[in-house]
């Protein structure tokens, strides 16, 4: 009787530590995908902001690639396609 009583306990404790490991990842997967989505480097909105002149966007590119926020591909890309407009 009591065995038994002791295998219900520890199943109990075994379904509640699962819980919060799923839960913790969760929270890690949401965390990372935040900080992806907040790291991307958009091009598009460079070449949609008007109200700045393309030498000031190639700066803050560059202060972007010297802070390694973003590629020296990526840099090139958008420095392209500022040129190109």
């Amino acid at each position: 009787m009591i065995i038994n009583l002791v295998y219900i306990v520890i199943f109990f404790i075994l379904i509640y530590v699962v819980y919060i490991a799923v839960k913790a990842i969760n929270t890690g997967m949401q965390a990372k995908n935040s900080n992806k989505s907040d790291s991307n480097f958009d091009n598009n909105e460079i070449l949609h902001n008007n109200s700045e002149s393309i030498s000031d966007e190639i700066i803050k590119l560059n202060n972007l690639l010297e802070t390694k926020v973003i590629t020296k591909e990526e840099f090139d890309k958008a420095k392209k396609k500022l040129l190109d407009k």
